[in-house]
């Protein structure tokens, strides 16, 4: 009997710290830390850089010289050419071409960095979800078990006589009613845990993850037009269409360089059987006359490139002020109405429990008005977690658009 009680007060000992060990409590910033170069997301974001500088390399290649050996056979005399034939780009064409491959390689680093920032930004929201859902969970099941409780001593206070079957059935439902909605926030929270996850750089059981606040106090949003002026300074895909737009300017140079000759010298040996044999020298300079193809085609496909580029920047532009005004004032409009949520209704919340309570306790009112006052007290708290998270998104999403870093 020792040996069983022993082992029964080590196992309610040990389990729950094991059960600790097993989870993962990170904060923010441990969160984006994880968030490493070695990250699968973050390696596939950066490997189009690299397929964009493979561009500056064939842009830069010289020319492959070409080697030329001719026979040449009449009435008993040979004579053998062995020829090399190289190309010389000396028209600046070459150069500006690589110009225009680096510039759409600067662009393609520049869409690289806005889309790791909205992975950031997406790693960020999905912390804000996770720690919403745990803190729905926690005061559904806090609020289930006090009804639990409720239904019980409804139940022995129905067996002695003192209460109707009525209170304790009402209190049952109202248990499975909160029990069914804290299943739905067990869900949500395994969904963010598996967003979180996800973009770890290695493999983390997801149901470990365990959100940690560390809340501080809200900064303040800084103006309109500092923050419009910030966007256009810092969003990603503005500098890369800028970047496409001096990368089509290179490109249209390069084709009016197309209306200077290339030259291409060629030089070798000539040898002969004539008189008894000799070898000589060969040298030829050659060029193609650009008479037909002018390079057109290039130089308009540059001007619609960069006409192109210029037109869908000024869009951006235009999209990226409303977009940043809009979300700054749903910014400020959320702060505002969860604050006042916060101080009006939840706050009173318990009070209006436990004036409730004693009321029924009392008889002087009704098991519904009491369930009702839970209800209300614990609605109300979940409310202001849904307030919250909907501010931090509308925050997280004005850092991605305007480049603003919140706290």
């Amino acid at each position: 009997m020792r040996t069983v009680v022993l082992c029964a007060t080590l196992a309610a000992l040990l389990l729950p710290s094991s059960g600790g060990a097993q989870s993962l409590p990170l904060t923010e910033q441990e969160v984006l830390a994880r968030l490493s170069p070695e990250s699968p997301r973050v390696r596939a974001i950066r490997a189009t850089i690299d397929v964009a500088r493979a561009d500056v390399l064939a842009a830069g290649r010289w020319p492959n010289p070409r080697v030329t050996v001719d026979r040449e056979s009449v009435a008993g005399v040979t004579e053998y050419l062995t020829m090399v034939a190289q190309p010389v780009p000396i028209t600046g064409r070459r150069g500006l071409e690589v110009q225009a491959a680096s510039a759409l390689v600067d662009a393609s680093s520049n869409r690289s960095d806005d889309v790791l920032r909205r992975a950031r930004v997406d790693l960020r929201v999905a912390f804000a979800q996770l720690l919403a859902a745990q803190v729905r969970e926690r005061e559904l099941t806090t609020a289930r078990d006090r009804l639990r409780g409720l239904a019980e001593v409804l139940a022995k206070r129905e067996a002695a006589g003192d209460a109707a079957g009525f209170d304790r059935l009402r209190a049952e439902r109202e248990v499975l009613d909160l029990d069914a909605d804290r299943a739905s926030a067990a869900t949500e929270r395994a969904r963010a845990q598996a967003a979180i996850a996800s973009l770890f750089a290695d493999a983390v059981d997801a149901p470990r993850i365990v959100a940690v606040d560390r809340t501080t106090p809200p900064v303040a949003v800084p103006a309109l037009d500092a923050l419009i002026e910030r966007a256009e300074s810092v969003r990603g895909e503005l500098l890369a269409l800028r970047k496409e737009i001096d990368a089509a300017h290179f490109s249209a140079r390069a084709a009016d360089r197309r209306t200077v000759p290339e030259p291409e010298i060629v030089a070798g040996t000539k040898s002969s059987t004539f008189g008894g044999g000799d070898i000589g020298s060969v040298l030829t300079l050659q060029a193609v006359v650009p008479l037909f193809d002018r390079g057109r085609p290039e130089r308009a496909l540059a001007q619609a490139r960069a006409s192109q580029a210029e037109a869908r920047a000024d869009a951006f532009r235009l999209a990226l002020r409303s977009e940043v005004a809009a979300l700054r004032a749903a910014v400020l409009e959320r702060r505002d109405t969860a604050e006042r949520y916060r101080s009006a209704a939840v706050d009173s919340a318990g009070q209006i429990e436990r004036i409730a309570q004693v009321s029924y306790d009392a008889g002087e009112r009704g098991i519904l008005e009491l369930l009702d006052a839970y209800r209300t007290g614990s609605s109300a708290r979940i409310r202001q977690v849904a307030l919250d998270l909907a501010t931090r998104q509308a925050e997280l999403e004005l850092e991605f658009v305007g480049g603003w870093e919140i706290p």
